[in-house]
C-alpha cells in the first residue's frame, strides 16, 4: 500500500514540475522593449560577459 502510495506521488511530482519549466514567468508580461534596454544598458559592463555555463562545479 505504502509503496504504492509513493509510486504515485513521484509520478505525480514529475508531471507537475515539466509545467513549472514550460515557458519563463515573463513571457507574455514583458515588452520586447524591455529586454533591448536592458542588452543596452549592459553592454558595456562586466556584466555582458557573465557565462553561467559552468555555474555549481
Amino acid at each position: 500500500m505504502m509503496k504504492n502510495v509513493l509510486q504515485v506521488a513521484v509520478f505525480t511530482s514529475l508531471l507537475a514540475s515539466f509545467s513549472a519549466f514550460a515557458h519563463h514567468p515573463a513571457e507574455d508580461i514583458v515588452s520586447e522593449d524591455i529586454y533591448e534596454m536592458i542588452d543596452e544598458n549592459v553592454a558595456d559592463t562586466p556584466h555582458a560577459l557573465l557565462d553561467f555555463t559552468s555555474m555549481g562545479r
